[in-house]
C-alpha cells in the first residue's frame, strides 16, 4: 500500500457469514505472538467499506523511532509484517465503535486522516462511493511524503471517477522531486 504499509484481508475459517460492520468501526485482535509473555490485544480499523467476503485492515510497521534503537519496534505491528501467514487464524472480536457516518445521506461531508490514520474515513469514503451517494465530499490527507502515500493509486481513481469528491493530499516532507501539498 506504502513504505511499511500493507493491508491484510480476514475471512472466517469456518466458513460463516462475517457479522457486518458499519465503515468507520475497527477490530480488536488477541494476539498470540511468540516470545510475549501474555497475548497482545490491539484494535486496527478496518479500512474498506463493508464487504460479505472479508475485512480489511491496512497497518503500518511501527520500527524504532530514529536514532532510538534501545526503544523496541511495535510489536503488533511487526508481528503483521513479518509473521502472518496466509491461513493463519487469528482471534478477533466483531467490529465496534461508534466513529461512523452514514453514507447514503446527502449533506456535504470532510473526512480528514493523516498518516495510516487514513484507515477510518477511507472505510467511509469506500462506502460512500459504494452507495453512489452524490454528496459532496471533501476528503483531506496528510502525510509526509509519496512513499508513505498509502492508497495513492485508489484514492486518485476515486477522485478521477466521482466529479462529487475533491482530494486533497498534503505532504509535510517531501521527498526530492515532490511538493509540499499536492
Amino acid at each position: 500500500e506504502a513504505r511499511d504499509t500493507r493491508s491484510f484481508y480476514l475471512e472466517p475459517h469456518d466458513r460463516r457469514p462475517l457479522p457486518g460492520f458499519t465503515q468507520g468501526q475497527y477490530l480488536t485482535f488477541k494476539l498470540n505472538i511468540p516470545g510475549q509473555p501474555k497475548p497482545v490485544t490491539r484494535c486496527y480499523s478496518l479500512s474498506d467499506a463493508p464487504r460479505a467476503e472479508y475485512f480489511r485492515v491496512t497497518i503500518k510497521r511501527v520500527g524504532s523511532p530514529p536514532g532510538k534503537p534501545e526503544i523496541p519496534p511495535g510489536v503488533s505491528s511487526c508481528f503483521f509484517h513479518d509473521d502472518l501467514e496466509v491461513g493463519d487464524i487469528l482471534d478477533v472480536r466483531a467490529p465496534s465503535g461508534a466513529f461512523w457516518i452514514d453514507p447514503t445521506d446527502t449533506t456535504p461531508v470532510v473526512l480528514i486522516g493523516g498518516g495510516v490514520g487514513l484507515t477510518p474515513v477511507l472505510s467511509m469514503l469506500n462506502a460512500i462511493v459504494d452507495a453512489d451517494a452524490r454528496r459532496a465530499v471533501w476528503f483531506f490527507y496528510g502525510v509526509r511524503n509519496g512513499a508513505e502515500h498509502a492508497m495513492a493509486d485508489h484514492l486518485a481513481a476515486v477522485a478521477a471517477r466521482n466529479p462529487n469528491v475533491s482530494m486533497n493530499v498534503c505532504y509535510s516532507d517531501p521527498e526530492p522531486g515532490e511538493e509540499t501539498g499536492e
